[in-house]
């Protein structure tokens, strides 16, 4: 199926005909029906928001489920405002964070961990719960003047009939 560009004032293609074409080109799509972060308190009282999301699905036979799945990783860092020091900030890249790294494992507690789930276009019924690991502080501190963690969060995943 081509999609075809659209004439007029109401130009836009709908929804339902771009997710059509994505499935014939092989993929197989999410629709989310929850969507639940994990949210982990650090023993400084900063409270970490993650979440693994799920984009879409890629039939592999390499795979033990048949399926590689692509996601995203997301992940937030709420700071009390007497631990930001914005005074602080100063530039940094992604390849000085494992150098950089001040505490090697900031102790933390669940505050609520939960499954998303997602209706795929293949009939089945994914579900994901983003468990956090490891936690690691750096030297470094945002713009905001909040400390920057490098955070391993990791995917637990059923899959089921829908």
């Amino acid at each position: 199926m081509a999609l075809q560009k659209r004439k007029g004032a109401n130009h836009l293609i709908p929804e339902e005909e771009i997710l059509a074409n994505v499935k014939e080109m092989g993929y197989v799509t999410v629709t989310p029906r929850k969507i639940s972060p994990s949210y982990y308190k650090l023993t400084d009282g900063t409270i970490i928001k993650a979440l693994v999301h799920i984009n879409y699905l890629v039939p592999d036979p390499r795979q033990p489920d048949g399926y590689s799945v692509n996601s995203t990783n997301l992940v937030s860092a709420f700071v009390p405002k007497d631990k930001r020091r914005p005074e602080a900030y100063a530039p940094y890249n992604i390849a000085e964070l494992n150098s950089a790294v001040i505490d090697e494992d900031v102790e933390s507690e669940v505050l609520r961990e939960e499954f998303s789930v997602y209706d795929l276009n293949n009939g089945l019924v994914l579900s994901l719960k983003t468990v956090m690991g490891q936690v690691r502080k750096t030297k470094f501190f945002t713009r905001e003047g909040e400390p920057v963690y490098s955070v391993q969060i990791n995917p637990v995943i059923k899959v089921k009939k829908a």
